[in-house]
């Protein structure tokens, strides 16, 4: 953990302790790509015709938003089951996805260097 992320988090819980309510995370994986993490509390979910809102029996959990470099627009990442992610799957996600890209080999057949 560095320095920002420790400060930040420690600000985090004096806010909550303070009564303040954060519903979301901004975070930068290691290949430079920003993401915004929702929290979507218990009870609430996505119906059938896509909007969100009152959902008795749902658990709760984790909308993911990729935020477009060029337009700051939020792309939204489904989970993988179910409406909402699992603070397990969405680290496993972030994990595999955010890696920076192997920019040390190409496609020798038709000599494409991949893009960074």
């Amino acid at each position: 953990m560095n320095a920002t992320t420790k400060t930040t988090l420690d600000l985090a819980k004096i806010l909550a302790k303070n009564g303040f309510h954060i519903p979301a995370l901004e975070i930068h994986t290691p290949d430079g790509r920003t993401w915004n993490i929702a929290t979507v509390p218990a009870g609430r979910g996505r119906h059938l015709d896509g909007h969100w809102g009152p959902r008795p029996g749902s658990l709760g959990g984790f909308r993911l938003f990729e935020i477009d470099r060029d337009t700051d627009a939020p792309d939204e990442h489904d989970a993988v089951d179910g409406d909402t992610w699992t603070a397990d799957e969405l680290v496993d996600y972030l994990r595999a996805v955010g890696q920076p890209k192997d920019t040390t080999s190409w496609d020798r057949k038709n000599d494409n260097h991949p893009t960074t």
